[in-house]
C-alpha cells in the first residue's frame, strides 16, 4: 500500500515537469525565437490553469497502473496539459518538435 500511495505521489508531482523541445530555426526563426522564454511561461501558465493536477495525475495512474492489469484492453486515457503547453506554443509561431 505504501509504494502505490508513494508511486501515485511522485507521479502528481511531476507531471507538470514537460518542456516542450523547440527547433528556433523552423517556421519563423528569428521573429519568435527571441520571445521563446516569455512564450514559454505564459504557455505554462494557461495550460497550468486550465488543467487539474487532481485528474492529471489520475490519468497517469490508470495508465501505467491500473491499465496493465487489465492486460491494456481499455482505451489510453490522454493527457491535457502536453497537447494545450504544445498547441499554445505553435500558435505564437514557435516550431515545437516534441
Amino acid at each position: 500500500m505504501k509504494k502505490i500511495i508513494l508511486i501515485v505521489a511522485s507521479l502528481l508531482v511531476t507531471q507538470c515537469a514537460y518542456k516542450p523541445v523547440a527547433d528556433h530555426r523552423g517556421s519563423k526563426g528569428k521573429e519568435v525565437a527571441y520571445r521563446y522564454n516569455d512564450d514559454l511561461e505564459t504557455c505554462t501558465s494557461l495550460a497550468k490553469k486550465n488543467t487539474s493536477d487532481f485528474v492529471e495525475g489520475a490519468k497517469i495512474t490508470y495508465n501505467l497502473l491500473i491499465r496493465p492489469q487489465l492486460l491494456w484492453l481499455p482505451d489510453k486515457w490522454e493527457y491535457s496539459y502536453k497537447p494545450i503547453l504544445k498547441t499554445c506554443m505553435e500558435k505564437r509561431g514557435h516550431s515545437i518538435i516534441k
